[in-house]
C-alpha cells in the first residue's frame, strides 16, 4: 500500500481518482489545488502524487516543484486535457520538462491510471 496524494480542481474527477487508487488499496489523501497540496506535503511523506496541471490557485508545475524538493522525492504522475487554447500534448510537454515522472491525457480509462501508478510505484 502506498500514500498517494491527488491534486485535482474538479471535485468530481478528483472523487474519482481518488476511489480507483483507493480501490486499489492505497491510502489517498487530496487536494483541491496546488496551494493545498503544498501544505499537506509539508505535513507528511507520499509515495506518488497524482495532479492536474491547469489549476487556479498554484497549478501542477508548481506542485512538480515542490515535490521536487522533498526528501525522498516522491514519484508524480502528472495529468492534463489541455485548456480551450493549449492542447493537452502542449501543457503535459511543460510537466515532462518540469520532471514528472509520468503522464496521462484526460480523459482516461481507470485502467490506464491504474497501470499507470502500479509502473510508478514499482519503479521506486
Amino acid at each position: 500500500m502506498a500514500r498517494i496524494l491527488v491534486v485535482e480542481d474538479t471535485a468530481p474527477v478528483r472523487l474519482v481518482i481518488a476511489t480507483v487508487l483507493e480501490d486499489m488499496g492505497h491510502a489517498v489523501e487530496t487536494a483541491e489545488n496546488g496551494l493545498v497540496a503544498q501544505e499537506r506535503m509539508k505535513a507528511g511523506a507520499y509515495d506518488l502524487i497524482v495532479t492536474d496541471v491547469l489549476m487556479p490557485e498554484a497549478d501542477g508545475i508548481e506542485v512538480i516543484k515542490a515535490a521536487r524538493r522533498l526528501k525522498p522525492p516522491p514519484r508524480v504522475l502528472a495529468v492534463s486535457g489541455g485548456a480551450p487554447n493549449l492542447p493537452a500534448g502542449y501543457v503535459l510537454k511543460m510537466t515532462e520538462m518540469f520532471s514528472a515522472d509520468a503522464v496521462l491525457y484526460k480523459p482516461f480509462l481507470n485502467e490506464e491510471l491504474e497501470g499507470a501508478v502500479t509502473d510508478l510505484l514499482g519503479a521506486r
